[in-house]
């Protein structure tokens, strides 16, 4: 079973429309270890992509100025991919509070629908 947290967006500016829910999965995130930039862009992740430009510029730089052999810079850049792979959801829900989604709840389930009809059917405030 995966475990879900529920980001409950912002009251809507317009009167009529439903207030947004999000889902993120807790745990690894393999499209944050593989795409990494790309990946923080289709988020919307715009800080994060600028941090993950700056650092991957900043691991090169030093691994130049400290003449590291092409084999440390690859394992420190490794390190960096596993670290954005380990903390890719908490980027995701730190942008989200930073929108104004409030965490309303968790869930475990199987797979994201899973997920929310389970929400859908528990939490008051998605009612």
């Amino acid at each position: 079973m995966r475990i879900y947290t529920v980001h409950l967006g912002p009251p809507p500016a317009r009167a009529g429309r439903e207030r947004d829910v999000r889902f993120v999965k807790e745990g690894f995130s393999w499209p944050a270890f593989v795409f990494t930039l790309a990946w923080a862009v289709v988020k919307g992740l715009w800080r994060t992509a600028l941090g993950i430009f700056l650092a991957q510029t900043a691991i090169a730089a030093a691994a130049e100025a400290l003449r590291l052999s092409p084999d440390a810079g690859a394992v420190v850049s490794f390190a960096f991919l596993v670290f954005l792979g380990a903390f890719g959801n908490d980027f995701v829900r730190l942008e989200l509070a930073r929108r104004g989604y409030r965490e309303i709840g968790v869930v475990a389930a199987r797979n994201l629908g899973a997920a929310e009809q389970r929400a859908f059917e528990r939490i008051p405030a998605l009612a």
